[in-house]
């Protein structure tokens, strides 16, 4: 729908919202809008929902993760925000599904927005269209996709000088120990992960589990399933108000893949669990050790299109140090049961309605909506052609067995941009823009680069 008719749509909604959040209490509304990178971006006001909508300053899709503006020497935001047209606002419309009251803070609500072009089409950029055009789609094949998402995160004391100089190496992991599961690992880490579960559970999101990972300052939270845009919701959501939570107790929380070097302690994945349903019945299950033809058309072109859609789930230069099957974070095209050492691990125990795929290629610094897009196209293009699946691998597979996954953001981002595939299902404004804001990654930290002289030559070269 364009704007006005999904304006109009939203009308009664609206109302219903105004009186039934004036009656609980609430004064003011956080606004949000999802930059590309999956970060929200967002601005308090009195509380007011309206069918004209809210000004979108559109620069808000094309900064880096830096928060700097587009390069004026590429085209990167050329879709809409520009140096030839000045940079306008664009439109956004706040969807009253997403309208929360926090119950930490009841005088507050908060509402997620979508962007609209100033003719009133969708704007082809926004993450959230991404992904609700490519669950319309699995829809339209008959199925609803159930999601759930997995972050680890490093909790660290916070110390504003030292981030302020870009000193985050020094800053002091929270909790004494590197156990996973572990209880104790900081006087007040129940109580942290107590108080956040209940902020969600206000808010309607349910963390199914938070734990300790493996290292210094590592911990993981794990989401219940729902539908495919409210899970994305759920998680970006959850990410901001964990940091809140973390900000007002002195500490900052990262969601950065790797802060550690490789072959030290644990990196921060962000696995995506997802499981097809057809009439309130699961889809994919087919017993223990088995799936369906559907989950096995479904899997096959998660597969197929991985190369393609790889990208996505490795957006930034810091993914590719994650990059390391070893420690459970895929470099090939692979799967299996129950196979944790595989780009998709199927689960089919202990009963029917657990069917699903993890799918494990992506870390914590994703986009969840153009992640679960890209999960939901391939799949549903695998159910459209009736694909395949390979050969289930029981473990790593052999060097050379599967096809191996690109091992750098520039040619990750190269292979996206040329993907025929992509720009059928993504659409050729959003894989340009897309492109160009990975490329723009790989420009900033070649520049960084080139800028200076490594500890590695110093050590090495100057006796």
């Amino acid at each position: 729908m364009n704007f006005e008719e999904q304006a109009a749509a939203y009308g009664p909604e609206y109302d219903a919202a105004q009186e039934r959040m004036k009656a609980a209490g609430v004064e003011f509304l956080q606004t949000h809008v999802v930059d590309i990178t999956g970060l929200l971006r967002s601005k308090i006001t009195p509380f007011k929902l309206s069918t004209s909508g809210d000004a979108l300053n559109g620069i808000l899709y094309c900064v880096s993760r830096g928060d700097g503006q587009p390069d004026g020497d590429t085209i990167f935001g050329s879709y809409m925000a520009n140096e030839e047209n000045g940079f306008p606002n664009i439109k956004a419309l706040v969807d009253p599904a997403s309208l929360r009251q926090h119950g930490w803070r009841p005088d507050m609500a908060s509402v997620i927005s979508t962007g609209y072009m100033l003719d009133g089409s969708p704007c082809a950029v926004d993450p959230r269209h991404v992904l609700a055009n490519a669950d319309a789609a699995l829809r339209a094949q008959g199925y609803e996709a159930q999601v759930a998402l997995e972050y680890e995160f490093g909790i660290f004391h916070a110390d504003h000088a030292l981030m302020q100089q870009g000193r985050y190496r020094e800053l002091k992991p929270w909790g004494h120990s590197l156990v996973n599961y572990d209880l104790v690992r900081g006087g007040d880490y129940q109580d942290l992960v107590t108080e956040f579960m209940r902020r969600m559970d206000s808010l309607g999101i349910g963390v199914a589990s938070m734990v300790t990972e493996y290292g210094y300052g590592m911990y993981e939270f794990a989401l219940k399933p729902k539908p495919a845009v409210e899970a994305a919701d759920d998680a970006v959501r959850a990410k901001l108000h964990l940091k809140e939570l973390c900000a007002e107790r002195g500490l900052v929380a990262t969601f950065m893949t790797r802060f550690q070097p490789p072959g030290r302690e644990s990196a921060c994945g962000g696995h995506h669990h997802v499981s097809l349903w057809q009439d309130g019945q699961p889809a994919m299950a087919a017993g223990t050790g088995a799936l369906s033809p559907v989950g096995q058309q479904f899997l096959a072109g998660m597969l197929e299109y991985l190369p393609d859609t790889h990208a996505m789930f490795r957006p930034t230069v810091n993914s590719f140090r994650r990059f390391d099957r070893g420690a459970w974070s895929p470099e090939d095209v692979s799967w299996g049961y129950e196979n944790r050492a595989a780009a998709i691990r199927a689960i089919t125990t202990p009963n029917a309605g657990a069917c699903r795929f993890e799918h494990r290629v992506a870390g914590a610094d994703v986009n969840p909506y153009l992640t679960v897009a890209a999960i939901l196209a391939a799949g549903t293009r695998g159910l459209e052609r009736g694909l395949t699946p390979p050969t289930a691998q029981p473990g790593m597979a052999p060097d050379g067995a599967a096809k191996p996954l690109q091992d750098s953001l520039r040619a990750a981002a190269e292979d996206f941009g040329a993907s025929a595939f992509c720009k059928e299902v993504f659409g050729e404004v959003f894989v340009t823009h897309y492109t160009e804001s990975l490329l723009n990654e790989v420009r900033a930290f070649e520049a960084w680069q080139a800028a200076r002289i490594t500890d590695f030559e110093w050590q090495r070269y100057f006796v």
